[in-house]
């Protein structure tokens, strides 16, 4: 390449040229088309139902108590979100005949105004809202 004339060497130079350009244009082109997507930070709202596997350990099903709509998505997702972290528990949504109820509400006062109603005694404070409540008059 060295002994080659001068108007192949600037020729040679400037398909690189072209191509290096080419390449840097389309590169970028296709990073403004296709962006990275980051990844979504996720917040597992099931953390404020940790420990709660540890305590209901012996038992297969408990009853589940919420004051949110379970049609809407975000009611929902909490009830999944509990039913996750106390696997392989069952919780039964509405089910107060059991031995065992979550009571997942937005505020204190309506839960223990609820679990009072139900003449339940809780087992746990009510850390975020929950409680777990124990009926002293279950039976099997």
């Amino acid at each position: 390449m060295l002994h080659w004339p001068l108007r192949k060497k600037i020729l040679w130079l400037a398909v690189i040229l072209m191509t290096v350009a080419n390449v840097i244009v389309t590169t970028t082109r296709l990073a403004e088309m296709y962006p990275r997507k980051k990844p979504l930070a996720q917040v597992f709202a099931g953390r404020k139902f940790e420990g709660l596997q540890l305590l209901l350990k012996d038992e297969k099903y408990a009853g589940y108590y919420t004051d949110q709509d379970m049609d809407q998505a975000a009611g929902l997702m909490e009830l999944l979100q509990a039913q996750h972290a106390v696997v392989p528990l069952l919780l039964d949504p509405g089910g107060l005949t059991h031995r065992y109820i979550i009571v997942n509400c937005r505020d204190i006062p309506r839960a223990i105004e609820k679990f009072r109603a139900m003449n339940a005694r809780p087992v746990t404070p009510g850390n975020f809202g929950i409680f777990v409540v124990e009926r002293p008059e279950f039976r099997p």
